[in-house]
């Protein structure tokens, strides 16, 4: 082929001149580009205790392309991402029901395949019997959300009434905390979450939904409640009241909601300081308002949009979006301090 390439090239020079010689010079400069020697990233991704994880995503983005390339793990966890361009990476893992892993500043060299075996982290549940990661992918297959149009209440508004399950983060958005609350949140890990409000039976984070969850609306109220969390409810106030004016702070905050056409537009403060935000263990402050926006499209499906201020961890606001798919399923009562067993063994470091 490229002696062919190189036979038309000459034949055209010949009768058009300088011309034709401009489209030689850059399609020899892209044969080139795409023959250019790459390199690869390889490695096993591990769970929390060392077992591998299969048929699961491992990407690699370019710093400076920002192009993202990703590969599949094999029965024994083992992924390979080929055909690097030479370059600087950073190499992220996830799997459901454990935390994220990410490596930062990965080199890439031509011709060389760099080594790098990925562990995922423990969430507030520890990974213990069903609440681990192969009861949730379990689950996650179960998802069959249904097929039709949004349902209403009786004044035309949509109801967002239905048992979902645990969202998915469609857009992660781009969190910048501050080193403090970076600090708090490593101390935390550290200790191997020992201090963790749910491993003492307390409430988790306002940001953590599921695995099964329910929205109970009626004109004036839309009760939430969680399958697997203590007390496991709170409501959401649809009647006009504004927040009060010096609320007594609690672990899910106050909230009231108003309707912004079919979206339902949910603001919550004065939270507890004890609370967590969220599963990966960052703090708040006394400063956190979150706005929540709910849209039904269909029966099936929940679009969510969650914004959170707090001035006291965060340079600015963060907004992240996801998605809940409505579940043939049942709420089941928690009652967390029924044979807690964690305690004991949370020695941390």
């Amino acid at each position: 082929m490229k002696t062919s390439l190189c036979l038309a090239v000459v034949l055209c020079w010949t009768a058009l001149g300088w011309t034709a010689l401009g489209w030689t010079a850059l399609g020899w400069t892209a044969l080139a580009q795409s023959s250019a020697p790459t390199g690869a990233i390889t490695g096993t991704l591990l769970d929390s205790i060392g077992d591998p994880i299969d048929n699961n995503a491992v990407q690699a983005k370019n710093a400076d392309s920002g192009a993202v390339f990703k590969a599949i793990t094999s029965a024994t966890g083992k992924y390979t991402i080929a055909d690097l361009p030479p370059g600087t990476y950073t190499v992220t893992g996830s799997a459901p029901g454990l935390t994220a892993v990410e490596k930062k500043e990965v080199a890439v060299q031509a011709s060389q395949t760099v080594s790098l075996d990925l562990r995922l982290g423990d969430t507030t549940q520890l990974n213990t019997l069903g609440e681990d990661r192969l009861r949730i992918s379990a689950d996650t297959k179960r998802h069959a959300p249904p097929s039709g149009p949004t349902p209403r209440t009786v004044d035309g508004k949509p109801d967002l009434s239905g048992v979902w399950w645990q969202p998915r983060t469609v857009d992660a958005g781009k969190p910048e905390f501050l080193p403090a609350a970076l600090a708090i949140q490593k101390q935390r890990r550290d200790s191997n979450g020992k201090d963790s409000p749910q491993a003492h039976c307390l409430p988790s984070g306002p940001l953590r939904n599921g695995p099964l969850w329910q929205f109970v609306q009626s004109k004036d109220f839309l009760v939430y409640i969680s399958d697997d969390d203590s007390p496991g409810f709170h409501q959401i106030y649809l009647d006009g009241r504004p927040h009060p004016a010096d609320p007594n702070p609690a672990w899910a905050g106050h909230s009231i909601g108003h309707w912004d056409g079919d979206t339902l537009v949910v603001d919550r403060v004065a939270f507890d300081p004890r609370v967590y935000l969220d599963i990966e263990s960052h703090p708040h402050s006394d400063q956190l308002h979150i706005v929540e926006r709910y849209h039904r499209p269909d029966l099936g499906h929940l679009e969510i949009e969650i914004t959170v201020d707090d001035p006291g961890v965060l340079a600015k606001p963060w907004t992240m979006k996801r998605v809940a798919d409505l579940a043939h399923e049942e709420i089941f009562e928690f009652i967390c301090t029924e044979n807690n067993r964690d305690v004991e063994h949370l020695i941390g470091k």
